[in-house]
């Protein structure tokens, strides 16, 4: 009887479990992600409705994403099914994850709504997840995976190879490696009139790049739906940091940051019984990052160079167990312990290094009820965090108690189609920047709330009139943070405070249609689109009224390929809309605005057997545009790849 929780059937190809789903979910497949220009999961999430991803230019840039408009810190970063972290800034750098041996990627508005996870799967606003591709056992074919070159503008130079061996029907094993190394060179025009429009050509400077990522997987399949798998990954990544482009500067930053990282997780995972599964999880992780500057104004320092070197390190548990009494209900409750610290030092005069630890608890119990048409779903989270500092007085304890109910309904017993509703309150801890750097951090700031509101329909059509695949999906939400951690700026130094009030109400469109004109042929189409207004709610802010920075109102994205036999091409868009700076541009007080920008890129594949060539083009139209104010990204450029899979 148990076997019928096996109707999440599949339509085309893909799980109606994402339609079913409550809380809302957004995929890309390997073979999607193989049509989206992308070289990371950055270039990856851009293709999500309702995500916005920080690019602050250069090849080796920054690049983070906000789900929703609730930030960076809001989103969790889920890597084989635990979160990543960084306590620190509250942030994960995604051009650090390349998408060679990534098999999907995931995004999660509120929380997954498979119930047996981490307690820390629940904790974030929204959750991006990605998996290690490690292929099922085949006798005849052990070996497998790619050995790939790809070269392009600016110096580029990306190899990476992938091998993935099966020792038995119990053992496989993978290795991965992918390095870049590129120049950043690159031509944009810059206006040095803040006025009005006077344009001129500059080079954009301090933009290399260096960096390697390495990564080792062993999976021990015990018996089916019972395995243990075990993940090493190391990441070195030495790169400039271009900075601003201020008017009518021509000297370069020298911003220079090295960063090695290192985690190791291992996991136990047991769904062998109908009625009671496991999950058990262990990781350990090591963030080291050393930034230097040089600068006359350090004229006391050894040839006039700033150097702080920062490390963190986390050790992480949490064990899950969810009971199926039948097909139709399910319970779990998971536990998480964690332990950060932060170390840190410089040589500028600042106070000592407060060296802060935290503590965390987590407990989770969750509920779900499912059938052919109905699924309710409802959990509650136990947060406990306990702080020590070497130096004066630790944040303060803080607990709190956060529930997420949701509820799927299939309208027509023939058509599949379903409405869907989630509420989820929940809340983001302080960094150890925001608590404890230098005169900047404040120790006593309170979790930044959000509460979030969400009603939508979903609709798959297995059999379209003209297509062969149609799906879509339209959700409007509303968003509400508050105590929203806010800086204040002041002399002699600036700080950081709880007075921040932010509204977000917006609406998130997917489509996807896809079509075989005949055996030959196939046309595939995704549409994601998002409507969003942010509005500062704090009447203590200047910026009061106005919407929060680099949130546009209108925003979304397009991808066509067409598939003849062996070849593949294919067009882009990522599209943005008029949005804020954040920062004042008049005496009248109205933040600065940037115009919209359209980013087009075309590419064109083909297969021969074992071998496939890529030829990209990037930027086609050539936009001058930023997506962070004076950050100016590339134009148009190019890259072309080699790859040969086994």
């Amino acid at each position: 009887m148990h076997n019928k929780t096996l109707k999440e059937v599949t339509v085309n190809g893909k799980n109606i479990q994402i339609a079913r789903a409550a809380l809302p979910e957004q995929l890309k497949t390997e073979e999607e992600i193989s049509t989206l220009n992308a070289t990371n999961v950055a270039d990856v999430a851009k293709h999500f409705s309702g995500v916005t991803v920080k690019d602050y230019g250069g090849i080796g840039g920054l690049k983070t994403i906000s789900v929703r408009g609730l930030g960076a810190a809001h989103t969790g970063i889920c890597y084989d099914g635990v979160l990543m972290s960084d306590m620190q800034t509250g942030q994960v750098d995604l051009s650090q994850f390349s998408i060679e041996n990534i098999s999907g990627v995931f995004l999660f508005n509120g929380q997954p709504n498979d119930i047996l996870q981490p307690a820390r799967m629940f904790s974030s606003a929204s959750v991006l997840s990605f998996s290690t591709q490690m292929p099922d056992y085949d006798a005849k074919h052990t070996l497998s995976g790619h050995i790939a070159l790809k070269a392009g503008s600016f110096g580029m130079y990306n190899p990476s190879f992938l091998f993935a061996k099966n020792l038995s029907e119990k053992i496989g094993i993978s290795i991965s490696a992918n390095g870049e190394k590129a120049n950043g060179k690159y031509n944009f025009l810059s206006n040095i009139n803040p006025q009005g429009h006077n344009y001129i050509e500059k080079t954009r400077e301090n933009s290399d790049v260096t960096s390697l990522r390495t990564e080792q997987n062993l999976i021990y399949r015990i018996r089916k739906n019972e395995f243990i798998s075990l993940k090493n990954n190391q990441y070195y990544s030495e790169r400039g940091l271009p900075g601003a482009d201020i008017f009518y500067s021509t000297s370069a930053t020298t911003d220079r940051l090295r960063d090695k990282n290192f985690f190791s997780q291992i996991q136990y995972e047991n769904k062998v019984s109908g009625y009671l599964q496991y999950l058990f999880s262990a990781k350990y992780s090591s963030l080291n990052s050393k930034f230097t500057e040089i600068n006359p104004n350090y004229s006391t320092l050894p040839n006039e160079m700033r150097i702080d070197n920062f490390a963190q390190h986390e050790y992480y548990l949490t064990s899950a167990v969810q009971y199926r009494p039948n097909t139709n209900f399910a319970f779990s409750s998971s536990l998480d312990w964690s332990r950060n610290d932060l170390f840190s030092n410089s040589n500028i005069s600042f106070v000592a290094d407060a060296s802060p630890v935290r503590n965390t608890g987590l407990a989770n119990f969750a509920g779900k009820y499912i059938n052919e048409r109905l699924t309710i779903g409802a959990n509650m989270l136990y947060t406990l965090c306990y702080e020590t500092s070497q130096t004066g007085t630790p944040s303060p304890n803080k607990y709190k108690w956060t529930p997420t109910v949701s509820i799927s309904y299939k309208l027509f017993n023939q058509k599949e189609i379903r409405i869907r509703a989630f509420y989820k309150n929940i809340f983001r801890l302080p960094t150890f920047t925001d608590l404890y750097y230098h005169d900047f951090g404040y120790k006593d700031l309170r979790p930044e709330y959000t509460k979030q509101f969400n009603v939508g329909f979903t609709y798959i059509e297995p059999k379209p009139l003209f297509f062969n695949e149609l799906e879509c999906s339209i959700d409007g939400y509303y968003n509400r943070i508050t105590d929203k951690i806010t800086v204040v700026y002041g002399m002699p130094f600036s700080t950081v405070r709880n007075i921040g009030l932010v509204d977000i109400k917006g609406c998130d469109l997917n489509l996807k249609l896809g079509k075989a004109l005949n055996k030959r042929i196939n046309i595939q189409l995704n549409l994601n689109y998002s409507l969003q207004f942010t509005e500062d709610k704090d009447k203590n802010s200047v910026t009061f009224g106005s919407s929060l920075p680099y949130t546009p109102n209108n925003s979304g994205s397009a991808s066509l390929s067409i598939r003849y036999m062996k070849l593949e091409l294919g067009y882009n868009l990522l599209y943005a809309g008029t949005r804020n700076t954040g920062s004042i541009n008049t005496s009248t007080l109205k933040p600065k605005l940037m115009t919209p920008y359209g980013d087009h890129n075309i590419y064109c594949k083909y297969s021969l057997g074992k071998f496939s060539i890529n030829g990209e083009i990037l930027n086609v139209s050539n936009t001058n545009y930023s997506i962070v104010d004076y950050y100016p990204m590339p134009g148009r450029n190019y890259r072309l790849s080699v790859n040969y899979k086994f």
